[in-house]
């Protein structure tokens, strides 16, 4: 009886097991999403407003993982008001038109100590496969800090045009909170 019993129990516990790894849907709570471009003078500065969205992760299964992150792009501010407002319009984020930079993952996976998402990211009316690195530390309240750091050819979202005074490639770096 005795033996039954434990035998009941293992297998409780190996059925149970595969959803202790399992990773919950976690709300973003707060973040930032800063980036930097050079240009002729030096490099311009700047940020949007915390990303939104929600993230699925374990680091015990970053396989099951997912991200679907967005972020307002009227919100573009790099404390410049004339150059704040020529960005929002037409000629480069047209956020009248399209209010969202949106990345949805595809896949993840562990790459040595860190991790890469890999999703469709979509400005103005372009969406592209991308493949974005990110570090992960888990939280206290078993939530997670997450943080990507990529570059960007605006062009390849018509973010503007060829300009010698712009260059085209953006540096950004996320950093998500999610519970």
């Amino acid at each position: 009886m005795m033996r039954a019993f434990k035998i009941r129990m293992l297998l409780l516990l190996l059925i149970a097991f595969p959803h202790f790894l399992s990773a919950q849907t976690m709300r973003i709570v707060s973040g930032s999403a800063k980036f930097s471009v050079k240009f002729v003078l030096g490099t311009c500065n700047g940020k949007f407003a915390a990303p939104t969205g929600t993230a699925v992760f374990n680091e015990k299964s970053p396989e099951n993982a997912s991200f679907d992150i967005k972020i307002a792009a009227n919100t573009f501010e790099t404390n410049n008001n004339s150059r704040d407002k020529d960005m929002k319009s037409e000629k480069y984020f047209y956020v009248e038109k399209y209010p969202d930079i949106h990345f949805k993952s595809s896949r993840v996976e562990k790459k040595g100590g860190s991790y890469q998402a890999t999703g469709t990211l979509t400005m103005r009316d372009v969406s592209k496969t991308v493949t974005l690195p990110f570090e992960a530390k888990k939280n206290a309240d078993g939530g997670y800090n997450l943080t990507s750091t990529f570059e960007v050819n605006r062009l390849d979202y018509k973010i503007g045009e060829k300009d010698w005074k712009l260059k085209d490639i953006v540096t950004v770096t996320l950093q998500a909170t999610a519970r």
